[in-house]
């Protein structure tokens, strides 16, 4: 009996799990086309992972009462504090693209439509959590946009009545200040590892939609898509890198790099541009609330879209509907820098413009391009 024979009865009868993981990675139950851009699940798990290491570093010196002295001494003083900074702020655009692509690539596909809308309300699901997580961490960093954007939010909230203004006044916890940045620090630790079970919820609901039996031509997770995944994963590693030390700041405003004052108070509060395209629809609607409702609706279409969406389950996505949601998706760039430009009449008219355009895709040219098709 060789040595080898002797070592795998040992392992795999003390944990029969290792036996099934192993004949599971070289049975011949997947299928051969599986894009590349299907890997990206597992490159945002990977991402958030990572963002979570990083964190709990950042955690240890992080001082909301000194939210801004604290980050500067992470970068200065702490060993490669730096690079862990770097990390984790290049990490939060990595991820956010990452998504991005992924529900682009959901749309354009059709893969909403039955049975995958448990799936696709799981992906919206991660992207609200997601943003709420980002928005909590700019407001942490303590810069100078993130202080004002704070008091707007805090002083917004504050002016509310009723329920909103109780939600409002329980997340704030009253006007802004360090006891303020010391909740968003607990909000955006707990929200991060919520992500967690979207993400295995999502994992779970994504592998029921998988078709029962042997796909043809059907090959084995290695070494065909180990390949494929380790190829992926270089290609992001590598562009992770070359933001990380070249444009560790990319899409955040540069006034948020001066320490915030109440005595200074920036030309432009644009937020960074994982959150422009939200913070343009906020803008559109009329005061606090109007603002919230705004948002709720921006995000109700998308989750209407398996029933706005009028073509048959099976049928594949055709080509005007795809040029509509490549449309869409220049739509919510030219929002998202609008909603970053200075502040004039003309970035207001515009982001109102491609504000009603995004409603008028999914409310009107959605049902009737479907529709149209269908029929």
């Amino acid at each position: 009996m060789t040595r080898t024979e002797t070592a795998k009865p040992w392992a795999e009868s003390r944990l029969p799990f290792l036996g099934t993981w192993r004949r599971g990675l070289a049975a011949p139950v997947l299928s051969r086309d599986a894009p590349y851009l299907g890997t990206l699940p597992v490159l945002i798990t990977a991402t958030l992972v990572f963002m979570t290491l990083s964190g709990l570093v950042l955690w240890v010196y992080y001082q909301p009462w000194h939210a801004y002295g604290s980050i500067s001494f992470i970068e200065r003083d702490v060993n490669s504090g730096w690079l862990i900074h770097g990390f984790h702020a290049t990490g939060t655009t990595m991820i956010f693209g990452a998504v991005f692509l992924a529900l682009f690539r959901a749309l354009l596909l059709g893969e909403y439509r039955a049975p995958g809308e448990l799936v696709w309300f799981l992906s919206l699901g991660q992207l609200i959590l997601l943003m709420l997580v980002g928005y909590l961490g700019y407001l942490m960093t303590g810069g100078a946009v993130a202080f004002w954007s704070l008091a707007q939010g805090s002083g917004a909230a504050m002016a509310l009545t009723g329920f909103p203004g109780a939600i409002g006044a329980w997340i704030f916890g009253g006007a802004d200040g360090a006891a303020t940045l010391g909740r968003f620090a607990v909000f955006h630790v707990a929200l991060a590892l919520a992500l967690f079970g979207i993400l295995a919820l999502f994992f779970a609901a994504r592998r029921a939609l998988a078709v029962p039996g042997v796909p043809r031509n059907a090959v084995g997770f290695h070494p065909y898509y180990t390949a494929q995944y380790f190829a992926a994963f270089v290609i992001y590693a590598l562009i992770f890198a070359v933001l990380v030390f070249f444009l560790p700041q990319l899409g955040e405003n540069p006034l948020n790099q001066a320490a915030g004052s109440p005595l200074l108070l920036p030309v432009g509060l644009a937020p960074p541009w994982y959150l422009l395209a939200v913070g343009a629809i906020a803008h559109v609607g009329p005061g606090a609330l109007g603002a919230i409702v705004a948002v709720l609706a921006g995000f109700a279409v998308l989750f209407a879209l398996p029933w706005l969406d009028r073509s048959t389950p099976a049928a594949p996505t055709g080509g005007l509907y795809r040029l509509l949601i490549v449309v869409l998706a220049l739509d919510v760039v030219a929002l998202s820098l609008a909603a970053a430009a200075a502040p004039s009449t003309l970035a207001d008219v515009l982001t109102g413009l491609f504000t009603l355009y995004y409603f008028l895709h999914f409310l009107v040219l959605t049902p009737a391009v479907t529709a149209w098709r269908a029929g």
